[in-house]
């Protein structure tokens, strides 16, 4: 506090000195201003006069004369005047500031024609020239301005209301700060202990939403991210049982078989060898749709993009699985345009997508039964749309058909040979593609997979 004031009283004093010496300037512009005025004056009159002999011991003359170069003169009327032309003119009244009194003219050869000083040191001097000559020099005491008593005073109570205004206001500023203090570190204090809690691994921490502003919209997101890395954390916990039980099957499987065989329970022959690749391709599968998944989440999937023909690329695909439909008891039914239809796209990936949707219809729908591949165009999107006849399933569980390793309704259950990842990387793919894939239920009793690509423009 102290320091403030006497940062204040040295600030009012520097303003009062840098006051004083500022005027001082300006008064000192102005009077060299005058006196050159003045000395254009003097020399008008020694042009015409051939000599400033004309001015000593005149003082009305010389009054004259700096009066008409500062413009004071409103009137000449030499009627006026006396015998020798001494009677001032009409003039405007002088300013407080009275120059004529305190000038001086010095002529070339060093004499005083008129004036109180006589020296140039400490004065402030103007060369009188005439054709280019040197004919006297005019001089003026130099302007110095001090405060009086009275305005001295007058400054020191003002410094004292400045110093007491300012306290007030410090005090005020001071009373507001800690106010501001409270209202802001107390929610700020909240979200540094919420976060330090998120990154100790603490997904449940919440922050209290204190005040409805700028603060409470970051606590909301706050708690939006911590909600979402919970629930990213829930599914990851999730996806490694599932993983565990996925891998731990097959291997249980291959385990008992190989232990049979050594005991001499089951014969080693081409029975056991084919149980054995078979569980062997499943644990295959499992691991290439891991890699897969892990390659699309670091964003590594390479695609090629040309131009391909949707509509023969889905006839290609139905001819290769007719066989299989065939045998399964299952009748595919193709609906595509004989016109072609394209799009940019990787044709590799978009078949792997669209044969794992085929395998899921091979894989879950009962026999006898229907499923529908169909593509058109709608709105500049090409949609391609599989349908399958029962089972379905359960109301609310089609929006997580695509996470990874999710399963809920037992008639689509991975007790048929599915490893629960197909789909999460068919919507990876798709992403890719700048596309959307969709499921809902189907009209034939099972599921419908709505896929959305961008077409050719």
């Amino acid at each position: 506090m102290l320091v403030l004031v006497l940062g204040i009283a040295a600030m009012a004093w520097l303003t009062a000195q840098s006051l004083q010496t500022g005027f001082n300037t300006y008064l000192k512009e102005k009077q060299l201003a005058d006196m050159r005025k003045v000395a254009g004056g003097l020399a008008q009159y020694y042009e015409e006069h051939h000599s400033f002999e004309g001015l000593r011991h005149r003082p009305r003359v010389v009054r004259q004369i700096i009066d008409r170069a500062l413009g004071r003169i409103t009137q000449e009327n030499p009627e006026e005047g006396g015998a020798d032309g001494d009677a001032p003119p009409h003039r405007r009244p002088p300013p407080s500031s009275e120059m004529g009194p305190r000038i001086s003219l010095i002529d070339e050869t060093g004499e005083p024609v008129f004036g109180p000083l006589r020296q140039v040191q400490h004065n402030l001097a103007m060369t009188v020239e005439s054709a280019g000559a040197r004919i006297g020099q005019v001089l003026a005491p130099m302007p110095e301005f001090a405060f009086e008593k009275n305005t001295a005073d007058f400054i020191r109570t003002q410094l004292q209301h400045i110093v007491i205004l300012a306290l007030a206001l410090i005090a005020l500023a001071m009373v507001v700060a800690y106010w501001l203090g409270k209202h802001l570190v107390r929610p700020i204090a909240g979200l540094r202990q919420v976060t330090q809690q998120i990154a100790s691994g603490q997904l449940q921490a919440r922050a209290v939403i204190v005040n409805q502003d700028e603060l409470g919209d970051l606590a909301q997101h706050v708690n939006v991210m911590a909600q979402h890395l919970e629930n990213q954390e829930r599914k990851r916990k999730k996806m490694i049982a599932d993983l565990s039980h996925e891998l731990r099957t097959p291997l249980t499987v291959m385990r008992a078989e190989v232990e049979a065989m050594i005991d001499g329970v089951r014969p080693m022959n081409m029975d056991a060898a084919h149980s054995l690749e078979a569980e062997i391709a499943h644990l295959n599968k499992l691991v290439d749709d891991l890699h897969q998944l892990a390659l699309a989440d670091a964003g590594d999937l390479h695609f090629h993009f040309a131009s391909v023909d949707v509509a023969d690329l889905l006839r290609q695909i139905a001819e290769r699985f007719s066989a299989r439909f065939q045998k399964a008891q299952l009748h595919l039914q193709l609906d595509v345009p004989t016109s072609a239809i394209t799009l940019s796209a990787d044709s590799g990936r978009l078949t792997q997508v669209l044969e794992n949707c085929l395998e899921n219809s091979l894989r879950y729908t009962d026999a006898p039964g229907t499923v529908v591949l169909r593509l058109r165009t709608q709105a500049g999107l090409v949609l391609i749309e599989l349908e399958d006849s029962a089972p379905g399933l359960e109301a609310g569980a089609h929006a997580q058909l695509f996470e990874r390793l999710y399963r809920k309704d037992s008639a689509r259950s991975r007790a048929k040979g599915g490893s629960g990842l197909g789909l999460a990387i068919c919507r990876s793919l798709v992403q890719a593609h700048r596309g959307e894939i969709q499921a809902s239920a189907s009209v034939l009793g099972g599921v419908k997979i709505s896929i959305a690509l961008p077409g050719d423009r």
